[in-house]
């Protein structure tokens, strides 16, 4: 029985060097264009396993679906890191990993999580929490997916402002007016009095002929 298990640790173990021999014979060096975090997953919902500098190099080991996240390593650190932010070199010089997956020619590598969980992090801070990021794994095994673009905000022409009153030209203006209606339908009296004639003279008969 003793014997039995021991073997199968053995095979276990041998496929497991096996798959990481594997990995390590194409796994190929980018660098790091902007301080990006090393996440425990293909999302920014995962734990962050480390902060990366800008101009650190990593070895990709594989992408996932789409090439969004690439399966990395530095030193004796392994988890994910956004694409966008890893250049590695091209036929024809350096490209950003995420926009040139069929020409560094990356395979699909899928994210296990149990199985790439119990390789490289037991014993972290975030394990008590295995079972949360475990149900996120199978909602969104690919990540959950960006939010909906919002819809731009509608922004209403001002109203009309009124047209400004011309002006008469100067000289031209009108008589000031009282501020009284007249009391009848009558106009009003003029404000000029008519000038007086001096009456008539009686004349005297002519003189007798």
């Amino acid at each position: 029985m003793l014997h039995q298990y021991v073997r199968r640790a053995g095979l276990a173990l041998g496929a497991w060097l096996l798959t990481a021999w594997a990995h390590a014979a194409w796994a190929f060096p980018a660098t790091v264009t902007d301080i990006v975090h090393l996440r425990a997953g293909p999302s920014v919902a995962y734990p962050s396993v480390a902060l990366l500098g800008r101009g650190s190099t990593v070895e990709v080991f594989g992408c996932e679906q789409g090439w969004g996240w690439c399966d990395v390593a530095i030193g004796r650190q392994r988890g994910w890191v956004d694409a966008f932010f890893l250049m590695a070199q091209g036929p024809s010089g350096p490209v950003v990993v995420a926009n040139n997956g069929l020409v560094l020619g990356l395979t699909v590598t899928p994210f296990i999580f149990n199985t790439y969980w119990g390789a490289h992090y037991r014993g972290m801070p975030w394990w008590g929490r295995r079972d949360y990021y475990f149900r996120y794994w199978n909602r969104w095994p690919h990540g959950r997916p960006p939010p909906p673009p919002r819809r731009p905000p509608m922004v209403r022409p001002p109203p009309p402002r009124p047209m400004p009153t011309p002006r008469p030209p100067p000289g031209a203006r009108p008589p000031p007016s009282t501020g009284r209606p007249p009391t009848s339908g009558r106009p009003p009296p003029s404000q000029t009095r008519p000038a007086t004639q001096p009456a008539a003279q009686p004349q005297s008969p002519p003189p007798p002929r």
